[in-house]
């Protein structure tokens, strides 16, 4: 059989090209030069995202990973900021204790916005249960305990400085999710921003998100609409061609 694509070490993950076989390593700090090499306005640093069916344990193991390739990345980003804002990614599953202890270290960083991912849940009631446990947290400023210098390099702990944290005043965006349903659900619990590749994939198959719902555009009935706009109300060069 063939190798696995992907091999995540502690330094990094590495990839194997499906054309090739030349094998590749990602690091926390390579993905960041990357990012900032085109310009990003919003840098995302490296993390795991481990299935939705996850022994506890090894859940636990690549949550406290990706918090170290988090602190690196955090790291690598402040030697050169450029205008650039970078998000910590707040993750451990569906476990509140796991994303508890995620999201009270993480946000003892100095990063900008925090960004929630990971698993997310098998479907949109899941996502909306951890989103109305987790956002009122996110409302809370608090005041973490701990090491003052630690740099997320300990294996044992990731331990939060005794500081207080604004916890309020930063962004928060939501990984991944940005389908009809869940826009409006995750919107209404607090969540700023959003990505996803579902609005793209959708509209090169015909389908269109308007202000009236969706429109499929490769349907019979919209063949003779010439200069007709999509949405009279958006001035993009799409909705008014």
């Amino acid at each position: 059989s063939s190798p696995p694509p992907v091999k995540v070490t502690e330094e990094g993950v590495v990839f194997r090209s499906y054309r090739d076989g030349r094998k590749f390593l990602l690091t926390p700090e390579s993905t960041v030069q990357a990012q900032k090499s085109f310009g990003a306005d919003i840098i995302i640093p490296l993390d795991e995202l481990p299935p939705y069916h996850i022994d506890p344990k090894a859940l636990g193991d690549s949550v406290e990973r990706t918090h170290r390739w988090e602190a690196r990345s955090l790291n690598e980003h402040l030697k050169n900021v450029k205008e650039q804002a970078m998000y910590c990614v707040i993750h451990g599953g569906l476990s509140r204790e796991l994303r508890k202890k995620s999201m009270d270290y993480l946000t003892s960083l100095p990063f900008d916005g925090y960004a929630i991912g990971g698993s997310l849940g098998k479907d949109g009631g899941e996502l909306m249960e951890l989103l109305e446990w987790m956002m009122p947290l996110l409302n809370e400023n608090v005041v973490e305990g701990g090491d003052s210098n630690d740099d997320g390099n300990d294996d044992d702990d990731n331990t939060a400085p005794t500081v207080p944290v604004d916890r309020r005043s930063k962004p928060r965006h939501l990984l991944g999710i940005a389908d009809e349903p869940s826009i409006l659900g995750a919107v209404k619990n607090g969540i700023d921003t959003m990505d996803s590749c579902y609005p793209t994939r959708i509209a090169r198959h015909g389908t269109l998100l308007t202000r009236k719902g969706k429109i499929h555009i490769k349907s019979g009935k919209h063949s003779k609409e010439y200069g007709v706009p999509i949405d009279e109300e958006c001035g993009c060069s799409t909705c008014q061609r």
